[in-house]
């Protein structure tokens, strides 16, 4: 049985993989729609609409052009959600695709080492 590590994952932005990704996550739910009917004493509930966020760890590398756009992303203005891939692992090619909004960036400045800087996203549409 094959394991997942974060070695065997990546994150590609516009169908480019982000070069030097930490680490990500994708947190997927549902709502629980309440359809309890007058009369009844105990509560029940469908299916409501699923969505998903996500976030990454990126380590900037001024010479990758992918991750200075991704970087750029947040401070263009109306934009369209961009094509966002989570890469489960690389040798067998799953991965799960989505479009989504970069809602935040924390830049953290310091000296003489890597800069690792989080991006938070929201998924719209449909995850494939």
């Amino acid at each position: 049985m094959a394991v997942l590590t974060g070695a065997n994952g990546s994150l590609t932005f516009r169908g480019q993989t982000v070069a030097r990704c930490r680490s990500w996550s994708l947190d997927i739910s549902r709502d629980a729609l309440d359809d309890t009917c007058l009369g009844t004493f105990d509560r029940t509930y469908v299916e409501g609409l699923r969505g998903a966020t996500g976030s990454a760890v990126i380590l900037y590398d001024p010479e990758s052009s992918t991750a200075v756009s991704l970087l750029n992303r947040i401070l263009q203005n109306g934009g369209a959600a961009d094509d966002i891939g989570f890469v489960l692992n690389t040798a067998t090619s799953q991965k799960l695709e989505c479009s989504a909004l970069i809602t935040s960036q924390s830049t953290p400045m310091s000296t003489g080492e890597a800069v690792a800087i989080s991006v938070s996203l929201q998924v719209t549409g449909p995850i494939g």
